[in-house]
């Protein structure tokens, strides 16, 4: 009898042990979520552009498209004013990155001129359509061409309007979706450096 006490006592030490390790990750994994980001290679102007390489401590990221009529220039120009009003030390720690997902008509000169019309420290990038689409992938980010006859284009690109911040590694440290202040980016900013 005590013998059988001893085992079902060890057996639920056991298993309350168990139970209590499982808790532990379970919870450190929910605190966590799951991770967006990554490193990519794409295109600046005629060289390769691979992010490892040339990320600074924070990075923040836009997927959008040189033609767009509203939401990419808006985004950039926001993020130009952030930018000018951030502190000299602020601003030597922070890069903007645009990728444009038209790797049919936006070409990698257009795509760098485009950019830097908003600050000529931004950083225009595209690539072929595999290229993007696995570096946008890494941000859950999408986009989607239509025909559109009413587009002086011809067509239209529905997109994800979302800034990423992202620390060196490319991992996503935070997100403002359809950003529409330059305060709510330079605060972000000041957040994460």
């Amino acid at each position: 009898m005590v013998t059988l006490m001893r085992k079902q006592f060890i057996i639920a030490v056991i298993v309350a042990a168990l139970l209590a390790i499982a808790v532990t990750f379970g919870v450190k994994y929910a605190q966590q979520g799951p991770t967006l980001g990554g490193d990519f290679t794409l295109t600046y102007r005629a060289e390769s552009f691979h992010f490892a390489e040339k990320a600074k401590p924070l990075n923040i990221l836009y997927i959008g498209y040189a033609k767009c009529p509203d939401v990419c220039p808006m985004a950039l120009s926001h993020t130009a004013q952030a930018i000018k009003e951030a502190s000299e030390k602020e601003r030597s720690k922070v890069q903007m990155i645009f990728i444009s997902v038209d790797a049919a008509n936006d070409t990698a000169d257009a795509v760098a001129t485009y950019a830097e019309q908003f600050n000529p420290a931004f950083i225009g990038l595209t690539g072929t359509k595999d290229q993007i689409d696995a570096a946008i992938k890494l941000f859950g980010a999408s986009y989607m061409i239509e025909e559109n006859k009413k587009s002086y284009l011809g067509y239209s690109i529905a997109h994800t309007d979302r800034l990423y911040f992202l620390d060196k590694k490319g991992r996503v440290r935070d997100m403002i979706s359809s950003p529409r202040s330059s305060e709510e980016i330079l605060q972000k900013i000041k957040e994460l450096l």
